[in-house]
């Protein structure tokens, strides 16, 4: 009986133990990600959660599967930004609030860049299709914000996911550097540059 009784007490700690594991290797991917990008090593993952490599194996299965998760819940967390930014009581304002969390969070993290950018290969459907699904959810931004009239109407999805990396590349130019809050003039400036009424006729996306 005391041996049963010792048993049932060790398997909640091992199960927290593992849940601890788990939790540690998502959070050291995350940073890794986003200070290395989807190409982080597992060392770095496994080094920065204190675990060893088995354990993430044991856990993910693989290191990509591990980037995948992680890819996948950062993606989603920007769904929610423009969900939230489709409820705002003003298109414009809903619509500029986004353009700004969105290209923050790509400057803040090198593997979303990346995967933003279409710089990364061999991904799993369901990231894929997170981001098709992110696309469209900024698609209704547009439209709603064009039906409101303070977006110009011949600005597209494409031409707002395009100005969020603009930002993300060189830092300095003919002497000129960037500081770390350029990227919020660099936004300022191109959301002048989408109110409606338009200035000028856009060339052809």
């Amino acid at each position: 009986m005391a041996e049963v009784a010792e048993a049932a007490d060790t398997a909640p700690k091992e199960r927290a133990d593992s849940r601890r594991k788990r939790l540690r290797l998502i959070e050291a991917a995350r940073a890794a990600i986003a200070e290395h990008g989807l190409q982080a090593s597992t060392t770095d993952i496994t080094e920065r959660a204190e675990v060893g490599v088995g354990t993430l194996y044991r856990r993910f299965g693989s290191k990509e599967a591990l980037v995948a998760d992680v890819l996948i819940d950062g993606l989603a967390e920007i769904q929610s930004w423009a969900e939230a930014a489709l409820h705002d009581p003003d298109p414009w304002a809903g619509l500029s609030g986004f353009l700004f969390a969105f290209t923050e969070a790509q400057l803040a993290n090198l593997g979303l860049a990346e995967f933003t950018s279409g710089t990364p290969h061999g991904l799993p459907p369901e990231v894929v299709a997170r981001g098709a699904v992110l696309a469209e959810g900024i698609d209704r931004l547009v439209l709603r914000a064009q039906e409101h009239g303070s977006l110009r109407a011949d600005v597209t999805w494409r031409d707002l996911v395009l100005i969020s990396i603009a930002p993300i590349g060189g830092t300095e130019c003919l002497g000129a550097t960037r500081g770390e809050g350029q990227w919020r003039r660099t936004i300022t400036i191109a959301l002048d540059g989408l109110r409606a009424p338009a200035a000028s006729t856009l060339p052809p996306d």
